[in-house]
């Protein structure tokens, strides 16, 4: 127990210094790169941070994020984890409902050769590069779409946000496709004029930030990620027939208290 709670301390420090007052993610390197290995080391910093959420309505847990040979333009249960492409920075658990995903990791197992190299906006570059306005509309009601995750007759869109707070720190939730889609559907409202005005300076920005952080994990190096406050995609990347990229990921309820 004095080993457990000494190593929760210790995780929490560097929690607290990388994902509440940093850049919001950290990086550990040095671990065995092999899925059985990865699949411990997930498993493991998540519970030394909080409780693990389930990453579908199956229950997973630990989910593998690698090329299925999809598109999050192909409506249905298709997720950007299942893709190659790149671009779309998003945060975890968009077509979910709210309380959000407070932290997601990336294990490592084996990278890809070409591409695949992630990108970070964190919400304090967004919040002080957009116009008042705008972080205004971003902070109104909008419908992602669920990505067919609901359960049988749950609404097939979920209500919330872009801009929100949660833990009472300023947070965001995104993936400009799974809102189109939401508002796309018959029984939802379309954009008003003013929200895809909002949007589209959103995406912009995202663009064009000079604050974009660039980096590519390494096989056997676990990252976390502050998933409330940083906006996160990746750059295209291209498996070999006989090396495909695979990464491990989990979603975490917070018990480590913020800063």
């Amino acid at each position: 127990m004095a080993d457990e709670a000494a190593a929760r301390a210790e995780l929490g420090k560097y929690v607290r210094t990388y994902l509440d007052d940093g850049a919001g993610v950290l990086v550990l390197a040095g671990l065995p790169a092999d899925r059985d290995s990865g699949e411990r080391a997930v498993s493991r910093a998540t519970s030394l941070i909080g409780a693990p959420l389930p990453q579908n309505r199956e229950g997973t847990l630990v989910r593998e994020v690698k090329d299925r040979g999809m598109s999050i333009s192909q409506r249905g249960r298709t997720r950007y984890s299942d893709s190659r492409l790149g671009g779309d920075l998003h945060t975890d658990g968009a077509e979910a409902a709210l309380p959000a995903p407070d932290v997601f990791t990336l294990f490592c197992v084996r990278q890809s050769e070409w591409g695949g190299a992630l990108q970070c906006l964190h919400v304090r570059d967004v919040e002080r590069a957009l116009e008042p306005g705008v972080v205004r509309t971003l902070r109104e009601p909008f419908h992602f779409d669920r990505r067919g995750d609901q359960q049988p007759g749950e609404a097939p869109t979920t209500t919330k946000p872009v801009l929100f707070t949660q833990r009472g720190r300023p947070a965001i939730t995104y993936l400009r496709s799974y809102i189109d889609q939401g508002h796309d559907r018959p029984d939802v409202p379309p954009l008003t004029v003013r929200q895809r005005t909002a949007l589209d300076a959103l995406d912009a920005l995202i663009g064009s930030s000079s604050a974009l952080l660039t980096g590519k994990l390494r096989e056997g190096e676990l990252a976390l990620f502050d998933n409330l406050a940083l906006l996160h995609g990746r750059t295209e990347f291209r498996d070999e027939p006989d090396h495909t990229r695979l990464l491990l990921r989990t979603w975490i309820r917070r018990t480590i208290e913020a800063s």
